[in-house]
């Protein structure tokens, strides 16, 4: 892959996005009820930790492009098979993200319309910021970030100063003691959304000023962080812990109830456009992703028609048992994290720093210098 024009600003823009978009509107978790809150925290600390972990690895390797750094962590002859595992695992949360988008439109907005509706022109937008490069997605997000920022920002003061909210629904804290903490943190809250920036492990060989960014990468991940709790503490606050999880959509739920004098209500639109924003570029990363593996893996130029066969294949990946919502939120929650994330985002890694780990070590002299 050559060197990627992409300013600091511009990544931590799309990391921003790609952990906050489809969370905030589709994947909240209250399952620890008023301390969701405290179980967020948990699960943005260990998000640093685990992507200064990928930068780790990264760093250990010599910044290798992905390829070479599973041959130098399996061999030749494994990192071929793991290759394509990525490539397919990121596909597949590609789908499985635009499923999240296809659902949201054909649920809120048209209701009953068959969800290729919304699917299909969405994945074409995001094949054609694709074909135009990495960059393209990156400078799309910082000004969707910005956007996204006003918008959400507006949502919160609507919220919390409106008549709906209600504070005491926020306490008491910890009153349930660690049970539906560790309930909600394992395994859906070491994996989502904070797991899934495995896949910067693509992307980021190919960024210049490496050393600058790894001093600024927590940022976007501490901002996602206050972001979900922010929106947690405002949903819980309007719907009460109870029963925000029984929606699918709870932040549009708590949108929807929120009047103004009677004029200024459905303001649960406006979260379409905030999983708009986040749901795009989460798919255009994977893609590119996929797209960057397989090209190196087979050593071909990249296509513009590449991106047309792998769009296919995110679609057809998306027809899996995602007949309706209860289904896709199944699968995505009771059987992706234990059969799909754990392995990819933990294992896998782990078992790969090892490997880097043991070579770097042996590939240098007594003197500590490298051949």
């Amino acid at each position: 892959m050559n060197k990627i024009s992409i300013s600091t600003l511009e990544l931590c823009s799309m990391m921003l996005l790609f952990l906050t978009g489809s969370t905030i509107v589709v994947g909240l978790n209250f399952t620890a009820m008023e301390d969701s809150i405290l179980g967020t925290a948990m699960e943005m600390g260990f998000g640093i930790l685990l992507f200064y972990f990928y930068l780790f690895v990264l760093k250990k390797s010599g910044w290798k492009e992905f390829i070479p750094l599973l041959e130098m962590g399996f061999g030749s002859f494994l990192s071929k098979i793991i290759a394509v595992v990525f490539s397919f695992y990121f596909l597949y949360i590609a789908a499985r993200v635009m499923n999240d988008f296809a659902f949201f439109t054909t649920q809120i907005l048209y209701p009953d319309s068959p969800t290729w509706v919304a699917a299909v022109p969405f994945i074409l937008v995001a094949a054609y910021c694709i074909m135009l490069g990495v960059e393209a997605i990156a400078r799309s997000a910082l000004i969707m970030s910005f956007f996204f920022l006003i918008i959400l920002v507006l949502l919160w003061l609507l919220g919390f100063f409106s008549e709906e909210f209600q504070a005491r629904y926020l306490l008491p804290l910890f009153s349930q003691g660690w049970k539906p903490l560790s309930k909600m943190i394992f395994p859906t809250g070491l994996t989502f959304p904070y797991g899934e920036l495995v896949v910067f492990l693509v992307l980021l060989p190919s960024i210049a000023q490496k050393e600058k960014l790894q001093k600024v990468v927590w940022i976007p991940i501490v901002l996602a962080g206050i972001v979900v709790m922010t929106t947690m503490e405002l949903i819980i606050g309007i719907l009460h812990a109870p029963f925000a999880n029984t929606y699918y959509f709870p932040f549009v739920k708590a949108m929807e109830l929120i009047t103004y004098l009677g004029v200024i209500e459905h303001l649960e639109i406006f979260t379409y456009l905030l999983l708009i924003g986040g749901g795009f570029i989460k798919v255009s990363v994977f893609i590119y992703a996929a797209r960057a593996i397989l090209t190196q893996l087979f050593k071909v130029k990249q296509k513009n028609w590449h991106v047309f066969l792998l769009v296919a294949a995110v679609y057809l990946l998306s027809l899996h048992r995602s007949g309706d919502i209860a289904e896709h939120l199944y699968v995505g929650l009771k059987l992706v994290p234990y059969y799909l994330h754990i392995p990819i985002q933990f294992v896998l890694p782990i078992i790969l720093a090892i490997g880097v780990f043991w070579k770097s070590r042996k590939g240098k002299k007594p003197g500590g210098q490298v051949p």
